[in-house]
């Protein structure tokens, strides 16, 4: 069997995207150029792909593009063995051929970029309806709500290609995105938020006046402006769009990076709810979901500094003084802690009872004496209980003798070590 022939056979039996079967053959010319047309497909062996594997990336390929296709051949391949198109006990050649890429860099469109973006459009927007002359991305009142669509959902490029008029529910706010349309196969429904409304309102209303019949591609703007000639919407039209914003705010941006950003987005806000971005992105697992989310450091950080809170962690942690002010001494700690009395955390502004106060100085002194240095004196809200035990676990190693009776405070006296 040929490798034209196996292809053929393994796209005629699976329902597949026209975008994806073109992923199929693409792979499978890849490896026509190399082995030839004609070859025998049962014949490639593994020691052969790898040679091939070597021979492409030392000619530029890159790791990515090589994982692209060892991924769908070797799918074709098992597919092959299974339904005994190819001999059951042929090993797939392809098991076991992918490389450790580079990490893809951020696919996350920044929010302020997102803002000079909309912000340009509606000028242009304001633009033409003041002027009556085309702008640079015309009509502009078309494209601000292809943006904002994308901006808001976070659909495919295609999925927006297949939106017909009659797939739009006004009344439950609903856009229906149909399943041929994504590599899932399910149809599913996005909403229609408030921010997005008037958009979809003024697009249906253009429809309307257009005379659309309920099976038209909605958003074509080749309806809506006499500058255009084609019947139907294409993605290089909606690409070149979005070239011109490139262009213009020298920032890399797709509808497929809206996807990334808005998955990330929504993994940011306090519920982060997966299903929900995994629903909304119409993915079959979740994995895949969180492959689209870049990680938040700025929650990481928070996150991290919340644990450190609760472990104590950050009341021992010494800062130079930078004022050039003198240090504060153990003495000045005895007179601090006889002086002010330390404030609980259960209960603003109520006093330790004195007991408290006294382990609270004998405890700093004793860590001062035995660190031999004098640390400067932690701020106020930082004498709290919490404190008191971190002091006390460092110093463990210290015997304390417990005094007082049922019913009274409790007391705890420092004893010299032996």
């Amino acid at each position: 069997m040929t490798p034209l022939e196996l292809v053929e056979a393994y796209t005629d039996d699976h329902d597949l995207r026209d975008a994806s079967t073109k992923i199929y053959k693409a792979a499978m010319n890849a490896l026509k150029r190399h082995f030839g047309e004609e070859i025998d497909v049962g014949a490639i062996e593994r020691r052969q792909i790898l040679a091939w594997r070597k021979l492409v990336l030392a000619d530029g390929l890159s790791k990515r593009s090589w994982n692209t296709y060892s991924n769908h051949l070797r799918t074709v391949w098992g597919y092959a063995i299974e339904h005994g198109i190819l001999p059951k006990t042929l090993p797939n050649p392809f098991k076991k051929t992918t490389v450790v890429a580079p990490r893809r860099p951020s696919k996350i469109v920044a929010s302020e970029a997102i803002h000079q973006a909309r912000r340009w459009l509606m000028s242009l927007v304001d633009e033409e309806h003041c002027t009556g002359e085309r702008s640079k991305i015309t009509p502009a009142w078309f494209w601000l709500a292809t943006f904002e669509v994308f901006y808001y959902t976070g659909i495919r490029l295609n999925a927006l290609l297949c939106i017909r008029l009659k797939d739009v529910d006004w009344d439950r706010k609903l856009i229906l995105i149909r399943g041929e349309t994504e590599k899932t196969h399910r149809e599913y429904f996005v909403p229609i938020m408030e921010g997005l409304e008037p958009h979809i309102r003024a697009i249906l209303d253009a429809a309307e006046r257009c005379g659309f019949a309920p099976t038209d591609q909605l958003f074509n703007v080749n309806r809506f402006s006499n500058h255009y000639r084609r019947a139907e919407m294409n993605s290089d039209q909606v690409e070149a769009m979005y070239k011109k914003l490139i262009a213009k705010l020298g920032v890399r941006m797709t509808p497929h990076r809206f996807r990334h950003t808005l998955a990330s987005d929504l993994m940011k806000q306090p519920e982060r709810n997966i299903h929900l971005t995994k629903s909304l992105l119409n993915h079959s697992n979740i994995a895949t979901t969180m492959g689209y989310i870049e990680a938040d450091y700025d929650h990481m950080r928070e996150v991290l500094h919340e644990r450190s809170l609760l472990q104590g962690a950050l009341l021992l942690v010494r800062r130079a003084d930078e004022t050039g002010a003198p240090g504060t001494n153990k003495h000045q700690v005895q007179e601090l802690a006889a002086t002010e009395p330390l404030r609980l955390e259960h209960g603003p502004g109520a006093p330790v009872d004195p007991a408290t106060q006294e382990l609270a100085a004998a405890l700093l002194q004793l860590q001062f004496d035995r660190a031999g240095t004098e640390p400067s004196l932690p701020p106020e809200e930082l004498f709290t209980p919490s404190l008191l035990f971190t002091i006390m676990s460092s110093t463990a190693t210290t015997p304390y003798s417990r005094t007082g009776s049922g019913g009274s405070s409790t007391r705890f006296a420092a004893r010299a070590s032996p």
